[in-house]
């Protein structure tokens, strides 16, 4: 299944939420900073401090991801098959798109006019200096959900 190039931009710029289950079908559901699409049918997220997750992955790889994106008005579920990448290209690419990813974030704080989430956002920030990727994860999305009623022109 592809994704949008609008869905693509909206996992890339939005915290999105990854669901997995154990074999046995308890779930678990962590919210994730970092979901990139790299390409029309496959999405990374990085594994920084996975513990349920990343043994679920290990025991069931089916996955869910939920996310909203109130600026664009747009919500959306992809499901899919999570493959861990702990080296090599993907790997790699998960890396450079996390050392992107913070450039930017960094970017966009420098303009927050308030104390409190100055001292969150540099706390925050000091805590991301640390974080190390322990894995990639590549998502082959298999089906798209829009969580949107439709319109009368959507029909």
């Amino acid at each position: 299944m592809k994704m949008s190039e609008e869905i693509k931009q909206m996992l890339d710029e939005n915290i999105v939420y990854l669901a997995t289950s154990t074999n046995d079908g308890k779930p678990n559901v962590v919210p994730i900073g970092l979901a990139h699409a790299i390409n029309d049918e496959q999405l990374l997220v990085v594994d920084v401090m996975f513990k349920k997750t990343r043994k679920n992955l290990e025991d069931n790889p089916r996955v869910a991801i939920s996310f909203t994106d109130v600026k664009r008005w747009g919500s959306y579920q992809l499901k899919g098959i999570a493959a861990i990448h702990t080296d090599g290209e993907i790997f790699d690419e998960v890396q450079r798109v996390m050392k992107e990813k913070s450039e930017r974030r960094k970017a966009h704080t420098d303009v927050i006019d308030d104390p409190v989430i100055e001292e969150r956002v540099r706390r925050m920030g000091e805590w991301r200096k640390r974080l190390r990727p322990k894995a990639a994860v590549l998502i082959t999305i298999e089906e798209i959900y829009s969580h949107m009623p439709e319109s009368k022109e959507d029909k």
